[in-house]
């Protein structure tokens, strides 16, 4: 299993978890988070890219809203001795609609990043993958209105890497 895969699995699992709850995009209308992996374009998605000509009235950034991004920050492979399995540092970038008069943007933030802390809580494995329960929710303080941030930071275990024959 490669970390690609990790990521895979955990973009899968995230949009699973959430395509349920009631999120909305930048117009107040009902959709699903959008999931990217780490190769995302950042500019583009943080809305400072330049619009398409063809996009209208819509802010530069604004098709990737809502969305998270599953991001691959450090991997250490360990002996098979040591006491730690071989660990991935993962970091679920989220960034979520919050325009309208409610306010309520940061709430549904909240709300994502408790169900998915909540899901791995309570079963962590995720196909040959096992979440380490210490996780770490952190809301951004430099929001851009209208959109709140925040992340979700996992240690991931991962398996052993069998070698096999090389011709």
């Amino acid at each position: 299993m490669t970390i690609n895969e990790l990521q895979d699995h955990l973009m899968k699992e995230i949009k699973n978890l959430t395509k349920d709850m009631y999120i909305t995009d930048s117009q107040g209308e009902f959709t699903e988070l959008k999931g990217y992996l780490q190769s995302a374009d950042a500019k583009a998605l943080s809305g400072r890219g330049a619009a398409d000509a063809d996009e209208g009235m819509e802010q530069p950034g604004e098709k990737y809203f809502p969305y998270f991004v599953v991001r691959l920050d450090k991997v250490e492979y360990r002996k098979k001795e040591a006491e730690n399995a071989n660990q991935a540092h993962i970091f679920v970038e989220f960034s979520i609609c919050n325009s309208n008069s409610d306010r309520k943007g940061f709430y549904t933030l909240s709300a994502v990043l408790e169900k998915v802390i909540g899901r791995f809580q309570n079963d962590s494995l995720l196909g040959p993958f096992w979440c380490e329960r210490a996780m770490a929710a952190i809301f951004h303080k430099e929001d851009e209105f209208p959109y709140c941030r925040g992340e979700l930071e996992m240690f991931w275990n991962l398996p052993d890497i069998e070698i096999g024959d090389v011709s």
